[in-house]
């Protein structure tokens, strides 16, 4: 009998530790190669596709941006990535900017903002920006990736657009380019208790 107490005493005590850990986030160390986003050459990413002088010539190998991410349990199987808020400037086209949760499910993330702007009576600006997360597991050393994605437009009504059709370019905003671009991470996780406090800001 007292075999048959101490079974289900263990069996009871493993059941209420799976429970507590349920709700902990997983807090990740991460190294992102960035390289792709500093070294972008690519006509298209600049304003009138004119790459600017000297753009191209630098080279970069082996430099990691360091991040502290952070992954939240929801419902439903949803989850929460915490990046802190992030920046990412790809050439001249529309800045991709992350202040908020990404909610996401099976370890992808994605967030999606758009934008309209009227300028005047004779043309509006259109701005979108997506930014995609993708772990490939959660193990205690997970790699991945990030898919940036910055889309300018100019919806003409009466007159052609700033900076084309023969309309000065010197009224072409400064953001007036498309570009996409992925990076490649991997993560470390941070071993947490009950009452680890976290800055997803190093």
């Amino acid at each position: 009998m007292r075999s048959m107490k101490f079974v289900a005493l263990g069996a009871l005590s493993l059941l209420s530790l799976v429970g507590c850990n349920q709700g902990q986030p997983r807090i990740y160390r991460v190294a992102i190669d960035a390289t792709p986003i500093r070294t972008i050459a690519s006509p298209s990413c600049f304003r009138n596709n004119n790459l600017p002088a000297g753009r191209g010539n630098r080279t970069e190998q082996n430099y990691r941006q360091e991040d502290e991410w952070v992954i939240w349990n929801g419902v439903d199987q949803v989850e929460y990535l915490d990046m802190g808020t992030q920046s990412y400037e790809l050439g001249e086209a529309p800045l991709i900017r992350v202040v908020d949760l990404i909610e996401g499910t099976d370890k992808s993330f994605s967030a999606l903002r758009n934008e309209q702007k009227p300028i005047s009576d004779s043309w509006t600006e259109a701005r979108q920006t997506q930014i995609s997360v993708k772990f490939n597991d959660y193990s205690f050393s997970p790699t991945g990736s990030i898919a940036l994605n910055a889309q300018y437009a100019c919806i003409k009504n009466r007159v052609g657009c700033p900076g084309n059709e023969g309309t000065p370019q010197d009224l072409a905003p400064a953001d007036a380019a498309s570009c996409n671009a992925s990076l490649n991470f991997v993560a470390r996780k941070i071993d947490a208790q009950q009452m680890t406090v976290y800055n997803n800001n190093p």
